[in-house]
């Protein structure tokens, strides 16, 4: 949803001699155990279950960390392409799909294979494209989506297609736009009929820029000022909700688009170097958190990661660009979807007695009335 189009309200709350994080979310972490034998491990997707899929290293195998009990070697894989995007799982955690290397006369081909239980794996049957890789799966593991080279003998100059792989259809490319000749698609509805994603810019151009298919068709993913997103790479269900990652430097920001409103950029994180490019890689089905990382330079570390989660009710906006006398340069920025809305502030105090409460409201003029 385009800011400028939200009734939007930010409340910055400062409270006399008891002070403290409103509506804080807290996220434990918890180490996965290297399976033994293996050097190192990293994981790339979660179920709904609390099963974890990832690789094992140096042998780039498929693992999966149940909810409980030890670390599985499932086998296949046997591929180093984007580690922490694949293996795939769907929702239930009874698929897993992955980017495998199969022999052909003159050397490997990569190409999609799916889980068939214990360390069996299956080379997805109904290819019509080259070299492929799956980066996105329907909840219900029934959809596959991904981006493949040209199959021998095209001469239309493409370089990737965005593809959809369906048990019924099998591999069927997704439209292209003009003038680009780079796709790739990395999310899809259980029925299959949106994808999201992007095409590159213009050839010789690798800026990502966001796109959708409907029924195969392809189109852009633009903001309220008809300029375009970053990215696509996450969607729920329906694909109703889509999240994605900044576009560039002067565009830097996640974003969510609803079906209903359109684009909305999630705020920055307060301390962030404020060159830090975000990107939103999952949502939850209703759409109201989104878990992601930015990319930072950290002064002793260099290039680093960092994770994020968020959500309408809690995040808080950074105000160090605008004087005022803001508590820790930030406020806490509410956005109401429904009128008559309420929003519940929890401060601890340390003691039971009364307290002075003050609050304080910011005024914009794109912010609605209070």
């Amino acid at each position: 949803m385009p800011l400028s189009a939200f009734i939007r309200r930010a409340l910055a709350t400062a409270a006399l001699t008891c002070a403290a994080p409103a509506l804080a979310i807290t996220v434990t972490l918890n180490e996965l155990p290297v399976p033994e034998g293996y050097g190192t491990a990293g994981v790339s997707n979660v179920a709904d279950d609390g099963s974890v899929v990832g690789m094992v290293w140096p042998d780039a195998l498929v693992v999966r960390w149940p909810a409980v009990g030890d670390p599985e070697i499932l086998g296949g894989g046997m591929t180093y392409t984007l580690e922490n995007i694949m293996p795939l799982v769907s929702k239930d955690g009874t698929a897993i799909a992955t980017t495998g290397y199969f022999p052909i006369d003159n050397g490997k081909r990569a190409a999609p294979e799916s889980w068939m239980g214990g360390t069996d794996w299956l080379e997805l049957p109904n290819l019509t494209l080259g070299d492929a890789s799956p980066y996105g799966m329907s909840y219900d593991g029934h959809t596959l989506v991904g981006g493949a080279f040209p199959a021998d003998g095209d001469t239309t100059g493409i370089q990737q297609y965005p593809w959809i792989w369906t048990a019924s259809g099998g591999q069927v490319a997704l439209g292209m736009i003009d003038g680009t000749d780079w796709g790739e698609a990395w999310a899809v509805s259980n029925d299959g009929r949106v994808a999201a994603g992007f095409f590159n810019d213009a050839p010789g151009d690798f800026t990502r820029w966001g796109a959708r298919w409907v029924d195969g068709a392809a189109e852009w993913i633009l903001d309220a000022d008809g300029q375009h997103v970053g990215q696509a790479i996450g969607c729920n269900h329906d694909c109703s909700v889509i999240v994605g990652a900044g576009r560039d430097a002067d565009s830097p920001l996640a974003w969510r688009w609803t079906e209903a409103d359109g684009v909305q950029y999630l705020d920055a994180v307060g301390d962030a170097d404020p060159g830090a490019t975000y990107y939103a890689f999952e949502s939850s089905d209703d759409g109201r958190t989104i878990v992601g990382s930015y990319y930072t330079i950290d002064p002793l570390l260099g290039a680093v990661n960092r994770g994020f989660i968020w959500t309408p009710a809690d995040h808080t906006q950074d105000m160090s660009g605008w004087d005022g006398p803001w508590s820790g340069d930030s406020q806490l920025w509410w956005l109401p979807e429904t009128a008559g809305a309420r929003l519940t502030l929890t401060i601890d105090a340390p003691e039971a007695r009364d307290y002075e409460i003050i609050g304080y409201f910011t005024q914009a003029p794109d912010y609605g009335d209070v």
